[in-house]
């Protein structure tokens, strides 16, 4: 699912506090997941919290305890789409789709030809 691998990628690539003030209610990956659901979905920010809050099992799986306001995401986004932070995520996508491919291609070398 786009929620999960948007996270993922973050963990990567975003830090976990924009601030050693922050609040510490969310995660810098859980916004930007957020962010990129709404993204994905076309929604507004006070649409992608209402989608998050009909779909709390997609909360659970990226650790959000509770949703984020549409203002918080807001601000996320002002702070994590920035040109240095799209360009670090860009690179690790590519090693990691890299990486898949390696791994895909050794499975069907170990694999062989099939047998008649």
């Amino acid at each position: 699912m786009v929620l999960n691998a948007a996270y993922a990628l973050a963990t990567a690539c975003v830090k976990e506090h924009q601030s050693k003030f922050s609040r510490k209610d969310f995660t810098g990956p859980q916004l930007f997941a957020c962010l990129v659901l709404r993204e994905h979905q076309k929604k507004s920010y006070r649409g992608v919290v209402a989608l998050l809050e009909d779909c709390p099992h997609w909360c659970t799986d990226i650790g959000l305890k509770k949703v984020p306001d549409h203002n918080t995401l807001c601000r996320a986004h002002k702070q994590l789409v920035k040109p240095g932070v799209v360009e670090r995520m860009l690179d690790v996508s590519i090693v990691t789709a890299r990486e898949l491919e390696r791994r895909q291609r050794r499975n069907k070398k170990k694999k062989g030809p099939k047998k008649a």
